[in-house]
């Protein structure tokens, strides 16, 4: 818009107008804000936020580089229009649904065992990480750059940490408009579920499995999708942790959902047992093989894809296929070992 029309738009109401003081003053500081070429980015700084220790937390120029002690931190940048200059590991690989990015950040080692000489070279203006892993480095993290921990379980944690990130690298509007958008999804996606399919989610750690609890952000999304979640709720449901639980094989028979999501760390058949044969969802090839989106799913790029692609896995005749997703980060069929 003609700087000149914007001035006499801005500056009509306040010349016809009888004279207010306070009226004029406010129109001007806004005629400034918007017709001043000088304004940028850095004016937002220095910044202070409250983390999830409950701990103001300062930065004090917008930060050109952001360690990601965790992927949650590198997906959020990444909505907000930057990556990440460094990003830790989940059983030593790095998030493959962020696409590119993890091909180019710096490799910062395990998310629960920070590699403290590559996080020093790197010389991030701040460090984000989650609060079970990172508050006990946090001694560490700070004499390095500023920290920022999450506590991340629900979707409401979600929404509160993406908020929060935004704020501090000075993207406050972005922030509010990813978690709208998201809400917004989740209401479209419920209205078009048809509902009828059971479900349960399992994480594999060497031979035990774990199943998730229906407070988990990715069992939330499960069931605004109108799945039945097999597992239910917690039994401390006052409590966000534990999310999950271990769980036998003839526990799963009991449950026998027509849906099974599982998340398994490297790349090895699950563990042969032979409950998995009678299993409904095994039978009906409905059991799946997920990335690591889905037991880090608090980022909006990981909950989208997410809240997409169990939309296609439960009611494929509803929804398409999500082809945007990254290939290794797919669901594929549970492959279990012969024995």
């Amino acid at each position: 818009m003609n700087s000149q029309l914007v001035k006499k738009i801005l500056l009509k109401p306040i010349i016809e107008a009888p004279f207010d003081a306070k009226s004029v003053t406010s129109m001007l500081v806004l005629a400034t804000l918007i017709l001043s070429p000088d304004i940028s980015a850095n004016d937002a700084f220095p910044v202070t936020v409250t983390d999830d220790r409950g701990k103001p937390v300062t930065v004090s120029t917008s930060p050109s580089s952001v360690a990601s002690v965790s992927a949650f931190g590198a997906d959020t940048l990444k909505a907000l229009g930057q990556n990440a200059t460094g990003i830790s590991t989940l059983q030593h690989r790095k998030s493959v649904f962020l696409g590119e990015q993890v091909h180019t950040a710096v490799d910062l080692g395990e998310v629960h065992e920070p590699d403290m000489e590559r996080l020093t070279q790197l010389k991030p203006d701040l460090i984000v990480g989650l609060q079970q892993y990172a508050e006990p480095f946090s001694g560490q993290f700070e004499k390095i750059a500023p920290l920022l921990t999450f506590d991340l379980v629900t979707l409401e944690d979600s929404n509160r940490s993406i908020s929060t990130l935004a704020d501090a690298v000075g993207k406050h509007k972005q922030g509010i408009d990813i978690n709208a958008e998201f809400d917004r999804k989740l209401n479209e996606y419920r209205a078009q579920a048809p509902g009828g399919v059971s479900v349960v989610f399992l994480w594999h750690w060497a031979d035990t499995i774990y199943v998730f609890y229906d407070h988990h952000i990715a069992t939330h999304i499960m069931t605004s999708l109108k799945a039945e979640y097999s597992m239910g709720p917690s039994p401390t449901p006052e409590l966000k942790k534990p999310d999950a639980t271990v769980l036998s094989m003839e526990q799963l028979l009991t449950l026998n959902p027509d849906v099974i999501i599982s998340f398994t760390g490297d790349d090895k058949p699950v563990s042969f047992h032979p409950v998995w044969r009678r299993l409904k969802a095994v039978k009906t090839s409905r059991a799946y093989r997920v990335s690591d989106q889905y037991v880090m799913t608090h980022g909006p790029i990981a909950r989208d894809m997410v809240l997409r692609e169990l939309a296609h896995l439960f009611y494929p005749e509803t929804f398409r296929e999500p082809i945007d997703i990254p290939a290794e980060a797919r669901a594929k069929p549970l492959v279990i070992s012969e024995g």
